[in-house]
């Protein structure tokens, strides 16, 4: 694994049903962020697919199956640039349908995650929720955990990701104009509860009645923006990350300010699971 590594997040305004185009710009942001020395690329929720669906049936015939055409175009994609990208779509699998990302890599799809926690609100009405158990997906260039939009809300999700070794949190979501208090609240807390860089995808645009926020960031371990987008734009962030320290959970705390005397607190070793059985309650 690599100890620094340079990542991009894609901010576009995804279209409805419109998958060529949708890919189009998947090209492009890629060939930019491999332009541009990135490793990794992470995309919205339902990049590919677009989200605000108000029918099942539009669902249906708007679902993509791994394995298909636009696997192999975005397989080609991501060996030409030699990188990793994250893209999200309505997925079809077994006669039913998920929120999911697509993790691509040089060698292939790595691996596929399917929303967990589903809201009310667009395809998420329309699709199942994932039951797979939350692991991080290791890599050549780091071990990725991954949320799609709504799971952000959920502090369990992020920390177990965190106690198996993720060096990152993927965060692809589409966050209407009434959800800032994700990005300026609930995001920069996951990326400090647990020491891990955050990056955030969000979307740009109107999608049937909805407008998106965009304000796309990438998160630094103290949760911090080491870079954000503005509301509007279609864009690429782009950040170096130093993973080393991501895996050093023993956190920095200055014991009085401007004093030489500072205090390390063992952010995991101090917690006490005995004591949190609720959380595993049905």
């Amino acid at each position: 694994m690599a100890k620094w590594i340079k990542v991009g997040v894609a901010q576009t305004d995804p279209k409805l049903a419109q998958l060529e185009h949708n890919m189009e710009t998947t090209r492009r942001f890629v060939q930019e962020a491999a332009a541009q020395g990135c490793l990794l690329v992470v995309f919205p929720e339902c990049s590919l697919t677009g989200y605000c669906y108000s029918r099942e049936k539009d669902v249906i015939d708007n679902a993509l199956t791994v394995g298909s055409l636009w696997t192999t175009d975005l397989e080609l994609l991501a060996r030409q640039n030699d990188l990793y990208f994250v893209v999200g779509f309505v997925e079809s699998s077994g006669g039913k349908y998920y929120n999911s990302v697509a993790l691509i890599g040089p060698e292939g799809i790595v691996d596929t995650y399917r929303k967990v926690h589903l809201s009310n609100l667009g395809v998420d009405n329309f699709v199942s929720p994932g039951d797979h158990e939350l692991v991080p997906i290791e890599t050549p260039i780091g071990k990725l955990g991954i949320m799609i939009c709504y799971d952000v809300r959920f502090p369990e999700h992020s920390r177990v990701l965190a106690l198996q070794g993720a060096d990152i949190l993927i965060h692809s979501t589409n966050l209407p104009i009434t959800a800032k208090t994700q990005v300026d609240y609930l995001l920069p807390t996951r990326a400090v509860e647990n020491h891990i860089y955050v990056l955030s995808s969000n979307r740009v645009g109107m999608e049937n009645e909805f407008r998106f926020i965009g304000l796309s960031t990438i998160f630094g371990l103290n949760g911090e923006a080491i870079a954000q987008a503005d509301s509007e734009s279609e864009t690429l962030l782009v950040a170096e990350l130093d993973l080393e320290k991501v895996n050093n959970k023993k956190v920095f705390f200055p014991a009085m300010e401007g004093k030489p005397v500072h205090h390390y607190n063992d952010l995991f070793g101090a917690r006490r699971p005995n004591l949190y059985r609720k959380l595993t309650e049905e």
